[in-house]
């Protein structure tokens, strides 16, 4: 049935309608197909649909229908219908003049554009608040536009921003409008315009830029789902369902380099300025906690008073870390944009982001978070893993998590007062019987007052084997440090075998010496001034070191503690024999030797033999030696301390290598060796190949020597111990 006039002009004034209308306008174009208007309606909704290939090809038909038929061109309706596409080529915010840095990222996100590709390039940029990333995405589309004929979108999702995000449906509805559909003919429903969006960009190559998009699901409807377009996304969630779903290449954007930091201040304020004052840039940096944000606003006021010296700048960076930061433009206040991603998240996240920011060192474990926020720790992995999503802390390691220093300040600033409290007691009742527990299980003839147990919103850790205690020892050395003022003197009591052993005897006196000025009784000071004491020997402070000692004995005495007195006794005995005041250090080991008596003490009976032995060597007297420490290893053999085993054997060993029979020690040696071994100490089982290669060394045999104090020096060098330089000596002694 032909279509009539009327209709027609129905058709006409229904034109943007969109795509309901195509099937009966091409009907009635086909129909008419010298009636200029209603050909331009045809090729003017074609092109507002999307459907740019064939609004061009009906324009060339009707040109050459006119021509060959009327001897006519087209007229101005026709041409305008023509040229009734919007332009977008390039609706992407300015670069950053300038721009410095990020060059493996750009390399690796170009080399994506390179050869054939069978889908859509989608790349992830993800980190933290402030680091970078809309910078970043920003300049790499200005750097491959060229590749993009057809149009360079943008669409900021305001995915983290405090006044509302933008909605995908009511993103894909701009980006509709971008390509030329009218306001009022955009699709109702996410799935409508989403399904006009593709099917416009289809064949077309496009770059879209998605900026600052909340997660996966936010940005996803905002792909277009040709091969020969690209998409950037920016936001502060890993945005890991793009990359399993969509098969988006993630770019975890972490903090420039230094150099490339102090580059980003030189490119801001010029270089000029930074070379007259490299000490003060650095600092800069360093306190800006090589944040480009941060940097950002720093060099804005530094660039806004020129003559203002950027050592002033660092000093009142060095006062406030946040202060300076500050901002009328909310777009660049350091507080504020972490606030967003901070009200981003869960509430119960919220809290244990706030709750972190009182641990006091670098690395934070998952079981020290659990027991900060006082939860089970698989509630506890749960949030971690929420905040690292969002970029608010980071896992560089499994179940080890960090903060950025800003962020860090900025959380500390947010956690209340009936916060502070509960939550600082959990973690150093956490750390305390942590240690406790690894201790126990590595030195385990050493004891301690009882403490009460923990509750049950602390988790404290048990280890499996004497490695794994040695291992988080050493991990959380610092942070055990960083915590003992919370904790008290009974973490110190629990650290100090550790530590001697470590050789971080300086560590020690700072650590007792802290653990004293908090101790509020008796007991507390006594078991302070012992170890405070016994540090200081080590460290040839003998005056100081024999006050400590003396007073603790004086305590303990008090108390009526024979196990106190006795170790201390002990400690004496070690500074009366550092003195060579061996006939004064015996004295001190009868008087141990009867304490540990009075109370039935035989693993402390059989180490003090050991100690008298070893005590007979430094006088030269070994036949007295090999006596009292042989006798040593049959009660602690009896007994079935390995450890005391492995230490009276080494001390056997001694002995025999001192009469010349280094045949004997090295048998000697080699037993505890692999007791040690066993057990896992390194700091004793690199003592005891140390006499291993003396041994070797009497005999006149260099090779294994040599190989023994190679491997005894790798592990001290390894822990940092003094007594590597005695091996290393031993070592250029050799042919």
């Amino acid at each position: 049935m032909a279509v009539t006039h009327e209709y027609l002009v129905t058709l006409g004034e229904a034109v943007d309608a969109g795509a309901d209308v195509l099937p009966m306008l091409r009907q009635a174009a086909a129909e008419h197909p010298l009636d200029e208007a209603l050909q331009a309606r045809l090729i003017t909704t074609l092109t507002a649909t999307g459907h740019h290939a064939e609004a061009r090809d009906t324009y060339e038909a009707v040109r050459e229908r006119l021509a060959d038929e009327l001897g006519v061109d087209p007229g101005p309706q026709l041409r305008r219908a023509l040229g009734h596409r919007r332009t977008f080529r390039s609706q992407l915010p300015a670069d950053l003049p300038g721009f410095t840095g990020r060059d493996a990222e750009l390399a690796r996100t170009a080399a994506l554009l390179t050869g054939h590709r069978p889908a859509m390039t989608c790349v992830a940029i993800s980190g933290m608040a402030g680091v970078g990333k809309t910078t970043l995405a920003v300049h790499l589309a200005h750097e491959v536009a060229d590749r993009f004929p057809d149009g360079l979108l943008y669409v900021h999702m305001r995915g983290y921003a405090p006044g509302g995000i933008l909605s995908s449906v009511e993103a894909v509805g701009i980006l509709l409008e971008t390509l030329g559909v009218p306001s009022q003919r955009v699709p109702d429903g996410l799935d409508a315009r989403t399904a006009l969006y593709r099917s416009m960009l289809a064949g077309k190559r496009v770059l879209v830029l998605i900026d600052d998009a909340r997660d996966a699901d936010h940005a996803r409807p905002l792909l277009p789902g040709t091969p020969d377009a690209m998409v950037i996304v920016t936001s502060r969630n890993r945005l890991l369902g793009l990359v399993a779903r969509n098969g988006a290449h993630p770019v975890v954007l972490g903090l420039p380099t230094t150099a490339e930091a102090r580059d980003l201040l030189a490119h801001r304020i010029g270089a000029d300025r930074v070379a007259a004052e490299p000490d003060a840039a650095d600092e800069i940096v360093l306190h800006c906690g090589r944040l480009p944000l941060a940097l950002a606003v720093v060099a804005a006021c530094a660039a806004a008073f020129p003559d203002v010296p950027l050592a002033d700048i660092a000093a009142q960076l060095r006062a406030d870390n946040l202060a300076v930061f500050s901002s009328d433009d909310k777009d660049i206040d350091v507080r504020t944009v972490f606030s967003w991603s901070y009200h981003a998240v869960s509430p119960a996240a919220a809290r244990m982001y706030r709750l972190l920011a009182l641990h006091p060192a670098g690395h934070i474990s998952a079981a020290a978070a659990a027991s900060l926020a006082g939860l089970e720790t698989h509630r506890s992995h749960t949030l971690l893993d929420e905040l690292s999503r969002a970029h608010l802390i980071n896992e560089p390691l499994p179940e080890r998590y960090v903060f950025h220093d800003l962020l860090r300040a900025h959380a500390a600033e947010l956690v209340t007062g009936d916060e502070k409290q509960p939550a600082e007691t959990r973690l150093a009742q956490h750390y305390l019987h942590s240690v406790r527990s690894a201790t126990a299980l590595l030195y385990p003839y050493r004891r301690h007052p009882a403490v009460a147990q923990p509750g049950d919103d602390v988790t404290a850790l048990e280890f499996d084997d004497h490695q794994q205690a040695e291992t988080w020892l050493r991990a959380e050395r610092p942070t055990l440090l960083a915590v003992a003022d919370q904790a008290g003197w009974h973490l110190a009591a629990a650290l100090e075998l550790f530590l001697d052993r470590q050789g971080r005897w300086h560590e020690q006196v700072t650590l007792q010496r802290n653990a004293l000025a908090g101790a509020t009784d008796d007991q507390g000071r006594a078991r302070t001034h012992r170890p405070l004491g016994f540090a200081l020997g080590r460290l040839d402070d003998h005056a100081a070191a024999a006050a400590h000692l003396a007073e603790a004995l004086r305590l303990f005495q008090e108390l009526q503690d024979p196990d106190g007195e006795a170790i201390t006794r002990r400690n004496l005995a070690f500074l009366a024999n550092r003195r060579t005041e061996h006939d004064l250090a015996l004295k001190h080991y009868d008087h141990a030797l009867a304490c540990y008596e009075t109370i039935g003490d035989e693993l402390g009976q059989a180490t003090v033999h050991n100690e008298v032995g070893w005590t007979y060597i430094l006088f030269g007297d070994y036949a007295k030696a090999l006596a009292e420490c042989e006798r040593a290893v049959r009660m602690q053999e009896r007994l079935g301390n390995r450890n005391g085993v492995a230490s009276a054997a080494d001390s056997v060993g001694y002995a025999y290598h001192h009469l010349g029979c280094n045949v004997d020690a090295i048998a000697w040696y080699e037993r505890s060796l692999e007791l040690y071994r066993a057990l896992n100490d390194p700091y004793l089982i690199a003592n005891t190949l140390s006499h291993i290669g003396e041994a070797y060394n009497a005999l006149g045999e260099h090779e294994p020597a040599v190989t023994a104090w190679h491997e005894a020096l790798e592990i001290l060098d390894e822990l940092g111990h003094p007594d590597a330089d005695e091996v290393r000596a031993a070592l250029l002694t050799q042919p």
